[in-house]
Formats: structure tokens, C-alpha cells, sequence
């Protein structure tokens, strides 16, 4: 990868007849990447995720571009920590009618938002967790739910016995095992228990201790969005969260819709007969998925229509357009345990979506006999302040996960909890290791977890034949099955 800076081309060395800037206005997309738990270092995500998803992927680099990206100074949030990671931009491929389009990819960086994890954290998040009723134990968990049991009452039970340390030589155990166990227990606590965990402990439990941590994040990654959005420079931005990151991205997009002008939603959407008509179809496919959802056709179609509608959001240029995310994309998300982590139990999570206080896709229904998220507001049909998945695709990656050691034990199908809207794409675990670090590992081989994450992100705008070919129909699309090209001509073929 390439990080000169270049002075006099903003993209990089001219490009004959891709240098004219009147032919290319408007035709840039941000993709922002929320890196996942742990003491992660500035950049260190992004890089590596802009190998899988740009430098190596050769449908969008052909021979003339040799997939270099330039780093930019971050203006937009202004840390010396940051920087922009920005393609050239490329050609249609022959057959497209696709613009010239290039892609500057932003990291979402908030590891330095959550400081001072402790272990009694992280041990008072896992007892709220892990001591309920075996009834509010989903069945898909009741063997991790009774691991998790014996390992935290483990883990006190060793820390009480290190803090008395008694006398164990009359049961066998010299004082040299005693010590090394110790050391292997504090060990753990400090590299994985507190730095890491402690983030999901501290980001996924509103006590008071919290909610300042909680309440930056997602402040900072609303006005990140806002951002980038009021440069003007794009009309499309992609939203990619991997583990925690993918909980704070739900929350971000979530929060942010919520936060939109109402003035502003409702003059996008006055005298825009387009808009209105993309809206209400969006509604009856909405309707017919709710009515089948099970159907890959009904998904597609509903994903379609997600993108008609966004697309007429942004075409507003009498002021800047209310919403330009186009796609929510997850990788390794707890979020499949949204039952167990966002509530208490699947029907406290089904009250949480039915008051909105949680977001689905499809968004959660008005009362009536057929699905509708729109109300009547000055004369015009706009979407309520929980329909973000009205004009937002989201497509969930995952690998399953064997014994909770082989694969990732992590992540896990969305839309049986979050609503039928969302695409689930399952990703062979492969060799028997854990695997929650490795969605975009080895780029340079194009493996089946690599296509599914160039096909989620879409970088093309596609629709759903486009992408995904015969597969748009599968449920879950299994990576495997993923062409490595993402154009028209090559999926179809």
C-alpha cells in the first residue's frame, strides 16, 4: 500500500481522462470502519481493512491503479492520530455504466473514550449476565451459559483464595503449582479479562459508572457521520463495524436518525413525488417480507427498495440531503445475542423494538393490518424516528462456531432477532482455530471471508442480482458460494 502524499492532485498522480474534476464531482463515497474491543492502536484496523475491502480486490484495481491508496491528513475530526485512506479513481468496468467513483475510508477510532476498565467491572457485568433463570437462557447459549457459570465462579473463587492464601499443602498442592496458577489467573486478567472484555462490560452496562464512556462514543461518532455528510463531497457513506464496533455502529445510526431535523426530513420529502413513491413501495415490500419472512425473493426485493429510497434521500441538492448512509455492515457481531446482551430475555428485547427504543429491519411497524413505519407530518409520509433500516441495507458476516473454541463463539446470525431485513452471510470456519479476528485476514488470497466482505460493502451500489447472483435467494447466502468479481457480467456468468 502505497502512503505518499501527493500535493497537486488530491487523488494521487494524474489520470488523463479521469483527471476532470467536473466529471467526477459527487461521485465519492466514505466508508468509516469501527474498529472492536480491546486496546487497539489509531489506524491499525483501518489499514488492514482497506487491503481486503480496496488494495487487493482486483475488480475494482485494474493493471493502470495497482491498488494504491494515499494517506491524508483526518481533517474531519482533527486527531494527529488519524488520516484518511483515499483510492484513485476507477474505471467502469466494460459493460457497466457505473460513474468514476473513488472511496476515502475513515476509521472510527474510541478506544481512547474507554479508560479505566477494572476486573470488579467486568466480574459485576458477567454476574448480571450469566446468574439468571435457565428459562431466560436462549437454547442457542445453554452450553456457554453453563460454561460461562463455572468459569466465573471459578474466577472468584481463585480470587478469593489469592487474596487469603491459605494453606493447600495438606491437599496435595505445593506452594509452586499454587503460584503458577495464580500467575497464569492475573495473567489472563490483565492482557485479556480487563483490556479487553472490560470494554464490552463497561460499553454494554448503562450503570452510572458508564454512562459518561457511552455517552462520548456515540456523541462522537454521530458527529462523525454529521461530518462527513456537510462537506458536501459524497453521496454515500458505508458504515462497517466489526465486534464491539458493531454494537456502537447500531447505536450511532440509531441515534443519529433519531436526531434528524424533523423540518428537514419533511421538506425531502414535500413535493417529491419520487421520494413518496419510493417510500410507499418500500412499505409494501416491507409488508411482504413481514408476511414471508423466510424468503430470499421478499428479502431482495426489500433491499432494492432500501436503496431506491436512499438514493432519492440524496438526490435532494437544494440543501444538504438528510442521509447519505447506504449500507450498515457487521462482522463478528454480539449483536446475534442481542436478546442476552441489549435485554433481558427475547420477549424484553421484542418490548424494547415495539417502544422503538431499539432499532429492527425492517423498521418496527404502526399498529395495522399491514406493515407501515411512516406517519402523516405536514401534509407529507415520512419515516418515525426508529426507521433508520428504512433507507440503511444492513448485512451481518459471520463464522458459526463449534464448541465455542472453533470459529467465533462471538457472532452469529442477525435476523432472527433483529428483523428479516437483514442478510445474514455465514462464512466456513475452515482450519479449527478461533476465528473472531479473521474477516479480513489475509486479503491477498481472496478467501470466502474476504468475498463476503467485499460483496456486504458494495462499493459499486449494486442491487441485489448484481451482487449476489443466484444466492440473493439463500438464507443465510453461504460465503463460500461468492464469486471472487462483484460486476454485472461476471456474478451473472
Amino acid at each position: 500500500m502505497s502512503n505518499r502524499a501527493t500535493t497537486d492532485h488530491e487523488d494521487g498522480p494524474p489520470e488523463t481522462e479521469y483527471d476532470n474534476p467536473v466529471a467526477r464531482s459527487k461521485c465519492k463515497t466514505a466508508v468509516i470502519v469501527i474498529h472492536g474491543m480491546g486496546e487497539q492502536w489509531p489506524m491499525d484496523t483501518l489499514r488492514r481493512f482497506v487491503d481486503a475491502a480496496w488494495r487487493y480486490d482486483k475488480n475494482l484495481n485494474q493493471n493502470w491503479s495497482k491498488g494504491e491508496t494515499y494517506s491524508k491528513p483526518e481533517a474531519i475530526t482533527g486527531s494527529f492520530e488519524l488520516r484518511r485512506l483515499t483510492t484513485r479513481y476507477w474505471k467502469p468496468a466494460p459493460g457497466d455504466d457505473d460513474p468514476v467513483r473513488r472511496v476515502d475510508f475513515f476509521e472510527f477510532y474510541w478506544a481512547h473514550l474507554m479508560q479505566g476498565n477494572s476486573i470488579g467491572a467486568v466480574m459485576s457485568w458477567l454476574l448480571r449476565l450469566l446468574v439468571r433463570k435457565p428459562g431466560q437462557v436462549p437454547r442457542r447459549l445453554l452450553g456457554g451459559w453453563i460454561a460461562g457459570l463455572f468459569i466465573l465462579f471459578a474466577g472468584i473463587a481463585l480470587a478469593l483464595l489469592t487474596a487469603v492464601k491459605p494453606d493447600l499443602s495438606h491437599f496435595g498442592i505445593p506452594t509452586w503449582g499454587w503460584a503458577m496458577v495464580a500467575a497464569i489467573g492475573g495473567g489472563f486478567s490483565a492482557l485479556w479479562l480487563r483490556p479487553v472484555a472490560g470494554d464490552a462490560a463497561r460499553y454494554l452496562s448503562p450503570s452510572p459508572d458508564n454512562v459518561a464512556a457511552r455517552q462520548m462514543i456515540r456523541e462522537a461518532g454521530i458527529d462523525l457521520l454529521a461530518k462527513i455528510q456537510d462537506t458536501g463531497e459524497y453521496d454515500r457513506i458505508v458504515v462497517a463495524g466489526h465486534s464491539l464496533g458493531s454494537v456502537i455502529g447500531y447505536d450511532i445510526l440509531h441515534y443519529a436518525w433519531g436526531r434528524l431535523d424533523r423540518e428537514a426530513l419533511i421538506a425531502a420529502h414535500r413535493g417529491n413525488p419520487a421520494c413518496q413513491a419510493a417510500l410507499a413501495q418500500l412499505e409494501r415490500v416491507a409488508d411482504k417480507l413481514d408476511k414471508t419472512p423466510n424468503s430470499g425473493e421478499a428479502l431482495s426485493a426489500y433491499r432494492d427498495a432500501q436503496r431506491n429510497y436512499r438514493t432519492e434521500l440524496a438526490r435532494i441538492r437544494e440543501a444538504p440531503p438528510v442521509w447519505l448512509v447506504s449500507d450498515f455492515v457487521t462482522m463478528g457481531s454480539p449483536l446475534s445475542n442481542a436478546d442476552v446482551l441489549l435485554a433481558k430475555d427475547r420477549k424484553d428485547l421484542d418490548a424494547r423494538i415495539a417502544l422503538r427504543d431499539q432499532p429492527a429491519c425492517p423498521p418496527q411497524s404502526e399498529r395495522g393490518n399491514r406493515m407501515r413505519f411512516t406517519y402523516e407530518s405536514g401534509g407529507e409520509k415520512i419515516p418515525h424516528h426508529g426507521a433508520v433500516f428504512a433507507p440503511t441495507v444492513w448485512s451481518n458476516i459471520y463464522y458459526p462456531n463449534v464448541l465455542g473454541l472453533i470459529g467465533d463463539f462471538i457472532s452469529g446470525p442477525v435476523a432472527p432477532l433483529l428483523g428479516p431485513g437483514i442478510r445474514d452471510i455465514r462464512v466456513p470456519i475452515g482450519a479449527p482455530v478461533f476465528r473472531h479476528l479473521s474477516y479480513w485476514a489475509r486479503a491477498d488470497k481472496n478467501g470466502a471471508a474476504i468475498r463476503a466482505l467485499r460483496h456486504a460493502l458494495n462499493l459499486r451500489d449494486h442491487d441485489e442480482t448484481a451482487i449476489w447472483g443466484l444466492l440473493s435467494h439463500d438464507l443465510p447466502v453461504r460465503a463460500e458460494e461468492l464469486p471472487v468479481a462483484q460486476t454485472n457480467i461476471e456474478v451473472q456468468a
